[in-house]
């Protein structure tokens, strides 16, 4: 894969990170200050409701970005992603065929099972 093209992934895959580190730290924010009193009155604050997750975002992406090991890391994992030999369209819908054949054989087994073990019961009971 082209240099170039790792790069951009690497960077796109670590806004990605931040995107959620941005979303997790708001929910968790929003959710404690519906509990405790102390970070209901610094949720009050813009500045802190609105800074803090963009701060944390921003810190996570820094971190992961400028982090020669972990950029290192994400370009091994790249390269052995792309090793990868991925399955046809052709046999991922054979294979998904066999998954639901199976799924519905084993329901039915299940069925069979719970309806025996029920009248085994009801006649031990009686």
């Amino acid at each position: 894969m082209e240099k170039q093209a790792t790069k951009k992934i690497i960077t796109l895959s670590f806004l990605a990170a931040a995107l959620l580190t941005y979303v997790v730290v708001n929910v968790l924010f929003k959710s404690f200050a519906g509990a405790f009193g102390p970070v209901q009155r610094l949720y009050s604050v813009d500045l802190v409701s609105h800074g803090l997750p963009v701060v944390l975002a921003a810190l996570v992406y820094g971190v992961l970005q400028f982090n020669a090991r972990v950029v290192a890391w994400a370009e091994d994992v790249i390269i052995e992603v792309s090793k990868v030999v991925w399955p046809s369209q052709k046999d991922t819908v054979a294979m998904t065929m066999v998954v639901c054949v199976f799924v519905v054989v084993a329901s039915l087994l299940l069925i069979v099972i719970d309806f025996v073990a029920h009248h085994l019961v009801q006649l031990i009971i009686q």
